[in-house]
């Protein structure tokens, strides 16, 4: 059965939800955007510019790790209370390092052979991160999901979804920049949600946003029932 993902219905369940934690998700990006620009001064000391640069690869994890929360319906973790908890582990931390260099490695040498071999695999390889923290099955096998996750007709809508996140990403940002605290989380949860419906088609399940018709319990044996007759009793 082929693979369909409905892009505007996938966007409309992100913005709801998106608008019913709107705080939470404001908060998320404005933590980034923070991060990311206050090492860029041209006086700020290395020192600090590795932590900021060290923190905001976390803070990526953890925007990931929310992102497939809420890809999963697990609303109960739209707190910040909850941010402790999606802080990444070293082996997480050293593994979506090990990921983003074999896919880095694996795209130059597709733009050495030539310039659409690189953005293939690039596609491909674009559910390498969410994979791993999703299933934590190592590295090479984050990259093996995300290249069979993308095959066949999934390839070209892989291709709209990246298109669509790039879209809303350049809005945010023409939006006197403001508009990344809209946009940026909003990307984030349409691009989990579009991942969980491919591994889920791949595992032959109904997804989460489609209510699932189960059928009906049929009693492996079913007795009939006893019928009942009213004689009348008469006395001699």
């Amino acid at each position: 059965m082929e693979f369909t993902f409905s892009i505007r219905k996938t966007l409309r369940e992100s913005w709801e939800l998106f608008k019913k934690h709107a705080w939470f998700f404001v908060g998320l990006a404005a933590v980034n955007v923070v991060l990311n620009f206050s090492g860029n001064g041209k006086h700020t000391p290395v020192v600090i510019s590795i932590i900021l640069l060290i923190a905001t690869f976390i803070w990526s994890i953890v925007m990931m790790k929310v992102s497939l929360a809420a890809a999963d319906g697990r609303e109960d973790m739209f707190h910040f209370s909850k941010i402790q908890s999606m802080l990444p582990s070293w082996k997480q931390a050293l593994g979506i390092i090990g990921v983003g260099i074999l896919s880095g490695l694996l795209f130059i040498g597709g733009l050495i052979l030539l310039i659409i071999p690189g953005l293939w695999i690039a596609f491909r390889l674009s559910l390498s991160n969410l994979s791993y923290l999703d299933k934590e099955e190592g590295v090479r096998k984050a990259l093996r999901t995300s290249w069979n996750l993308t095959k066949g007709n999934a390839f070209w809508t892989v291709v709209l979804v990246a298109i669509v996140s790039m879209f809303l990403y350049l809005v945010g940002i023409i939006l006197l920049g403001v508009g990344i605290l809209v946009t940026y989380p909003l990307a984030m949860i349409f691009m989990a949600k579009f991942y969980r419906a491919l591994t889920l088609h791949h595992a032959g399940l109904v997804p989460a946003t489609s209510p699932a018709v189960q059928p009906a319990e049929i009693p492996a044996h079913t007795e009939p029932a006893p019928e009942h007759h009213h004689e009348s009793e008469t006395q001699a």
